[in-house]
């Protein structure tokens, strides 16, 4: 099995075929009033003060408790790269995301989709074209009603994964297909095996929500956000294992993107590498086992 560090994504670098008008740009001679909005760098700021004038959004800091500024979120073009699923990038029929990044990378994954198909182009440093693929995520697509009961449909999923990516990869045009479409987090990274997922891994779903008795005996119910999580059961050889440990650890309450088996979706999933608990040390391999934390 792999896990996968993301490579640095600079949003000047991306292009959304979404319209980013969210909220009106910010301009440096208007004067913003108490709860106004605007969008700079592809990320929704409110105002925090009245008479706000002249004091940039990206520039101020949003660890101040007085900040000027306060940031809400990214804006709908550029949602599927905050890092959070259930903000995603939504649109209609089409999507067209188009990165460049700088560094290599091996791995592109789609995450909290909704959508027919996806395909994908990659080009190099040069912008040569260096290979194309494209999945089906479920769901039919159907111009007649005579299609409408003769084409089967593939099972859904909400994720779309790649790999085996040419070195030489430096952009990727991704274009999304269906009706109402949505992608929560669009993740480029490099990949390096842990060793060989087991039988015993699992996901579970975690959930915020509570009941609560408050002081008058009434029972209150809470609902909050829940997440999926992996535990994976891992073995590897002594002599892998060596290298794999410090990585892991290096990583530990990082952003992954764990992959148990290429063909098995539910084993791929986008999160928070978790718990690392070291099992057992045998003269020849090593068992071990960690959890990653999803972001939905």
């Amino acid at each position: 099995m792999l896990v996968c560090e993301p490579v640095e994504i600079s949003l000047d670098n991306v292009s959304v075929s979404v319209t980013e008008n969210d909220e009106p740009a910010w301009a440096v001679d208007v004067t913003y009033g108490l709860g106004d909005r605007v969008v700079r760098d592809h990320r929704i700021f409110e105002s925090m003060v009245a008479d706000n004038l002249g004091t940039d959004p990206a520039l101020v800091d949003q660890s101040k408790v007085s900040a000027e500024w306060l940031e809400v979120q990214y804006t709908n073009a550029y949602a599927a790269f905050d890092g959070v699923l259930d903000n995603p990038t939504v649109a209609s029929e089409s999507l067209v995301i188009d990165v460049t990044v700088s560094d290599s990378f091996d791995v592109l994954g789609l995450f909290g989709v909704r959508a027919v198909s996806v395909s994908v182009v990659f080009y190099n440093a040069a912008d040569q074209k260096v290979g194309e693929r494209s999945l089906s995520l479920g769901g039919r697509e159907v111009s007649g009603w005579w299609e409408w009961f003769t084409i089967t449909p593939d099972p859904r999923r909400d994720k779309a994964f790649f790999y085996g990516i040419p070195v030489s990869a430096r952009r990727v045009v991704i274009e999304v297909l269906g009706g109402a479409l949505s992608v929560g987090e669009v993740f480029l990274g490099q990949s390096f095996y842990v060793g060989e997922a087991q039988p015993k891994t699992s996901g579970r779903t975690v959930t915020a929500s509570r009941y609560e008795v408050n002081d008058f005996g009434r029972t209150i119910w809470t609902k909050r956000p829940t997440r999926r999580e992996m535990t994976y059961i891992v073995e590897a050889d002594r002599f892998s294992f060596e290298s794999i440990e410090p990585r892991m650890g290096e990583l530990a309450g990082s952003l992954v993107v764990t992959v148990g088996a290429y063909d098995i979706p539910s084993t791929i999933h986008f999160g928070i590498l978790g718990t690392i608990d070291w099992v057992e040390d045998g003269p020849d391999e090593y068992l071990y086992s960690f959890t990653n934390k999803g972001l939905s």
